[in-house]
């Protein structure tokens, strides 16, 4: 077996135990479990900066999203590569119409108030997005390799894990 296949199916054995022991010890408290009555995600939209990564050793996306009033408000690509190629510095296509199409896919979440909203609008971005969220990339021709639709899953990963880690800054 190839070293990322072994650390692949460790992290799946790892979050197994996390879950299954959590499970175990939040049923013998003698309460009842305190997922119970919970949502997820359960983030704290307080005003301030979030940033988020995803890395996935060939496509690198590090995102930074402005929180006023539990809204999105503004947006910023904070570096994304694929295979090394920076996108943010190409200045030819089709790598910098792949650099516009992350940044209307990320522009996509302005405007988007509250957990429920800024969820659902990332659900638009995963897989093949769809609705609002294709319509809100406007570089459309770049080339048959450049397939936004699988890039935008990576911005929402990034976007899930900035608000997942809480606030960056005030």
């Amino acid at each position: 077996m190839n070293d990322r296949r072994v650390a692949s199916s460790y992290r799946v054995l790892m979050v197994t135990a996390i879950i299954l022991a959590v499970f175990v010890f939040g049923a013998c408290n003698g309460d009842a479990p305190a997922t119970a009555n919970a949502q997820w995600p359960v983030w704290d939209l307080r005003d301030g900066d979030y940033r988020g990564h995803f890395d996935d050793r060939e496509h690198n996306v590090s995102v930074q999203l402005t929180i006023e009033n539990e809204e999105i408000v503004g947006v910023s690509l904070r570096w994304a590569y694929y295979r090394g190629v920076d996108y943010r510095r190409a200045d030819e296509d089709p790598y910098a119409g792949i650099y516009d199409q992350h940044v209307e896919s990320l522009e996509y979440l302005i405007g988007a108030r509250g957990v429920e909203e800024i969820v659902e609008r990332t659900v638009h971005m995963e897989g093949t997005p769809s609705g609002p969220a294709l319509e809100a990339i406007a570089t459309q021709d770049v080339d048959g390799f450049s397939a936004a639709t699988i890039r935008s899953g990576k911005i929402g990963s990034a976007v899930r894990d900035a608000f997942n880690r809480g606030r960056y800054r005030e």
